[in-house]
């Protein structure tokens, strides 16, 4: 599954669903292919990297949102003295549920630098600091589990969800 500081939608019920039956999340594309690097600028991101011209995530990782995401990684490299990849990845590794992570490093380099996220952990306020930036924003099928739409769905049957 696809989870990153710009992709926590896996947050909704994936992660919950592997947390409860004791399985480990697996994520790809963790740092959004390339954009959690910075190899993307805002202004001119065209001709530079994977996410230029066709590309399976079209303009998804360049919104506004992910803009600020990022800018949230920046503050916090600069107070970890770490690099954006490895910030990212820092916080991927702390999130409940995640074992292991699929890396795309196509250099040495960036394998090395990647790595080092191993090697530091982040501190609650710079977690905190992330999480609140990059937080999930509420969708049309959250609103499907509240109590009047279950007692019209359900017929006052008690239906609990994963989180419950």
């Amino acid at each position: 599954m696809e989870y990153s500081l710009v992709a926590r939608s896996v947050e909704r019920e994936h992660v919950p669903v592997a947390f409860d039956t004791g399985m480990g999340v697996i994520p790809w594309s963790p740092l959004a292919g390339g954009f959690l690097t910075g190899k993307y600028q805002k202004q001119g991101k065209s001709n530079s990297g994977r996410l230029s011209g066709d590309n399976p995530f079209g303009d998804s990782k360049f919104s506004e949102k992910n803009w600020e995401i990022l800018e949230a990684v920046r503050e916090v490299v600069k107070d970890a003295n770490r690099s954006l990849s490895q910030v990212s990845l820092a916080w991927l590794m702390s999130r409940r549920g995640v074992s292991s992570t699929l890396i795309g490093a196509s250099k040495l380099s960036q394998l090395q630098d990647n790595l080092g996220a191993l090697d530091f952990v982040l501190t609650a306020e710079q977690l905190r600091k992330l999480s609140a930036a990059s937080e999930l924003t509420p969708e049309f099928s959250d609103s499907l589990t509240g109590p009047y739409i279950r007692e019209m769905i359900y017929g006052g049957h008690t239906v609990k969800g994963w989180r419950e």
